[in-house]
């Protein structure tokens, strides 16, 4: 990778294919790419790195900045089509205490570390600031409000807010 690649993911992307893209991103780490995605001023450039860090992303979804995955770089978030992601949201897949000595703490290891997938169905939206856990579905048409925190299942075609997520109505 030089300098010229870099600065065209950057700056540049726009002017570039997706295929081109995508072969400039081939030279980056599976790290850089998620900073990349979580970074970048365009929506459509910030799926391609979001994609090629193993996140499946339906058509015409938008992700604003700051989107978060903690996934261990497995497919373990499926985005559907037409998803509105605000920005600063948070998806937790994998959870674990990294090289802390909770490693080897026996509750901590077979209750707390948690590795599952977090599916988002189509037609969601979801607010600022959202945090959702692992092994969560959000159903299809569902409207989740700013700063919620997701810790199961959502039904299809509702509004939900608060911490943790509360049903407020159908739709």
């Amino acid at each position: 990778m030089n300098n010229k690649d870099i600065l065209n993911i950057l700056f540049n992307s726009s002017e570039y294919k997706p295929s081109e893209l995508i072969a400039i991103a081939s030279k980056f780490s599976l790290k850089q790419l998620r900073w990349l995605g979580e970074n970048h001023y365009d929506n459509k450039t910030r799926k391609i790195f979001f994609r090629l860090t193993n996140i499946s992303i339906g058509k015409d979804s938008v992700i604003n900045k700051n989107f978060i995955v903690s996934d261990d770089y497995e497919s373990l978030l499926y985005i559907g089509d037409r998803v509105a992601i605000s920005p600063n949201v948070t998806v937790i897949c994998a959870s674990s205490p990294n090289n802390s000595n909770l490693l080897t703490n026996p509750y901590v290891k077979d209750k707390l570390i948690v590795k599952k997938k977090v599916i988002i169905n189509d037609d969601v939206w979801i607010g600022a600031n959202v945090l959702i856990l692992p092994g969560v579905e959000v159903g299809k048409g569902t409207i989740v409000g700013a700063g919620s925190v997701v810790t199961e299942n959502l039904h299809s075609n509702s509004i939900y807010a608060g911490c943790p997520a509360k049903l407020i109505r159908k739709i």
